[in-house]
Order: structure tokens, then C-alpha cells, then sequence
């Protein structure tokens, strides 16, 4: 867990700095109002920009990425998928079973306030607690730190993990205490998923597909 942490601190470091920052806003504000004021600033891009953007914590998403990254090495799959098993099923425990009647933004402020919304984006109006589609996203941030080395590259990947959160709340599917509490899941699920199989299973599937195929074809 040390040697996890020790080699991801300064992305981690910066990744906790804007979770206070989040948790900071929620504390300091009403969620209407949080997002009432969040929801003033938009423009004809990043209506489009976020309604493609906020894909990338999708379901399709994670087997789009599962199947990649059982292609580079089947380890690195495995240990993806089970993150991802880790944090859906506290998520949707969360969603479903702890706060089954957090509304969403459109049915939250239905009859009281017209929020900007971005055309073509299918809304929804119940289980807003906590976002699934940012706990998706920072729980591949987190895998994707664990195996990269180039420091630059784990900014990158913090960064789009912070755009896909940030496009819940700019399309009215969350609000922001719901991507703060998504994101700290993703991050912690699967920090522990990492640490569990770096730790008891370190050579485990530890083998890439094409090099298995290509090895079976030369033979």
C-alpha cells in the first residue's frame, strides 16, 4: 500500500485537493443553490463537449476499457473488472437501498426553477446518490495510475476523470455532493482492488493475450 501510494502522491495529493474543494462547496452552500449557480455557466460548446464527455463513465465505457485492457495483459483486466464489481455494488447499495429517493436536479427543482439542459441528453430523475458515472470515472483513473509510470500521463488521466464528473452536474444529472461522493468510492474501491491483488496475487494472469496467441500460432 505504500509502495501504491508512495509512487501516485502527487496525483493523489492534487485529486484529494480538489475533493476538499468539493467538499468544501457542499458544506458551504444548499445543494440548489450550489447548483443553481453552476448550472449559469454554459456555452454552445461545452453543451457538446459534455454530452460526450460524460460517456466515458459509462457502462459501455468499462467493457469498451475491460477488453483493451485484456489485450495489453489479462492481469490488468482482471483486476480492472473486479474495481469495477467493488464499486458498482457500492454504488448501486447506496442508490438503491440506503437513498432510493434522492431526486435528481430536473425533478428536484420541477416546478420551481428551469434549469439549463442540453438538448438530446436523456434525464433522469431519481436514485441521484451517489453518481455512478463518476465513481466509474475516477475508479479508472485510479487503475490507470497504478500501471502508468509517465507522471504527465497520470495528470491526464486525473483530469478527464474530473471533466466526466464535473458534465453530471453540467447536464443536471447530479448534483455536487453526489460526484464528490462518487469520485472518493471509485478512488478507494480500487485503491483497495490494486492493493489486494499487488499484494496476494502478484503473478497472477500476469501474461498478455496477443503474446499467448501469437506463441500458440508459432508453435
Amino acid at each position: 500500500m505504500k509502495k501504491l501510494f508512495k509512487e501516485n502522491t502527487l496525483v493523489l495529493s492534487v485529486y484529494f485537493a480538489f475533493f476538499l474543494v468539493g467538499v468544501v462547496l457542499v458544506f458551504s452552500y444548499s445543494k440548489a443553490d450550489l447548483h443553481l449557480i453552476i448550472n449559469q455557466w454554459h456555452t454552445a460548446f461545452f453543451d457538446v463537449f459534455f454530452k460526450y464527455v460524460t460517456h466515458l463513465g459509462g457502462g459501455g465505457m468499462v467493457v469498451v476499457l475491460f477488453l483493451i485492457f485484456l489485450l495489453i495483459k489479462t492481469r490488468y483486466a482482471v483486476v480492472f473488472i473486479s474495481g469495477n464489481v467493488v464499486i458498482a455494488i457500492v454504488v448501486q447499495g447506496m442508490k438503491h437501498i440506503i437513498f432510493p429517493h434522492a431526486l435528481r436536479p430536473v425533478a428536484y427543482f420541477k416546478g420551481i426553477h428551469v434549469l439549463h439542459l442540453v438538448q438530446g441528453v436523456s434525464m433522469h430523475s431519481y436514485n441521484s446518490f451517489p453518481s455512478g458515472h463518476s465513481a466509474a470515472a475516477f475508479g479508472l483513473f485510479m487503475m490507470l495510475i497504478s500501471i502508468t509510470k509517465n507522471k504527465a500521463l497520470k495528470f491526464l488521466w486525473l483530469l478527464i476523470a474530473l471533466l466526466t464528473a464535473y458534465s453530471r452536474i453540467y447536464l443536471s444529472q447530479h448534483f455536487m455532493e453526489d460526484i464528490v461522493t462518487g469520485s472518493i468510492i471509485g478512488v478507494t474501491g480500487m485503491f483497495l482492488t490494486v492493493y489486494y491483488f499487488n499484494r496476494y496475487h502478484p503473478d497472477l494472469y500476469n501474461y498478455s493475450i496477443l503474446d499467448r496467441l501469437s506463441n500458440k500460432h508459432k508453435a
